[in-house]
C-alpha cells in the first residue's frame, strides 16, 4: 500500500511521518513530570507558546529536512535550539525553537547536528549572548 500524502510504500493508508496524530491540544507532555500547579502553569504556558509558533510559522514543514508535518501541531516538532535544560532563560524565545519531524528532534537530541542545525544554534547563541 502506498501513503496517500507522499506515496511512500507503507502497512496502512499513511506512512509513520504522514499518520494522523491527536493535535497538541490533547496531547500530555510525558517528559514533564507534574508535580506542583506551578509546574502544570509552566506546562500550558509552553503549550501555548508552541500553539503560537505553530500558528505563525504557516509552512508547517521540518526545518531541517523539509518534510511535511502535518496539519496538527504534535510537542516533539518543537525543538529548542540551545536546551532549555542549560539555557532556561531561552526556552520562551520563539527564535530559539526550530520546527523539525521527529527523526530529525531524535538525531539532534542524540548528538548528530546537521551543518543547517550547527548555522542555526550559532545564530541564536550569537543573538543572546550579547
Amino acid at each position: 500500500m502506498k501513503c496517500k500524502t507522499c506515496g511512500k510504500n507503507s502497512e496502512s493508508e499513511y506512512c509513520f511521518q504522514h499518520k494522523p496524530r491527536k493535535p497538541l491540544k490533547n496531547v500530555k507532555f510525558s517528559a514533564v513530570k507534574r508535580k506542583t500547579s506551578d509546574d502544570s502553569a509552566q506546562i500550558l504556558q509552553m503549550q501555548e507558546f508552541f500553539l503560537d509558533i505553530w500558528r505563525k510559522r504557516k509552512e508547517h514543514t521540518c526545518e531541517n529536512c523539509k518534510k511535511w508535518l502535518g496539519s496538527e501541531p504534535l510537542s516533539y516538532m518543537f525543538d529548542h535550539l540551545l536546551e532549555k535544560s542549560k539555557y532556561p532563560e531561552l526556552k520562551f524565545k520563539e527564535e530559539n525553537i526550530m520546527l523539525v519531524c521527529l527523526e530529525c528532534h531524535d538525531l539532534k537530541t542524540r548528538g548528530f547536528v546537521t551543518d543547517f542545525v550547527r548555522d542555526k544554534i550559532e545564530e541564536v547563541r550569537n543573538k543572546f549572548d550579547k
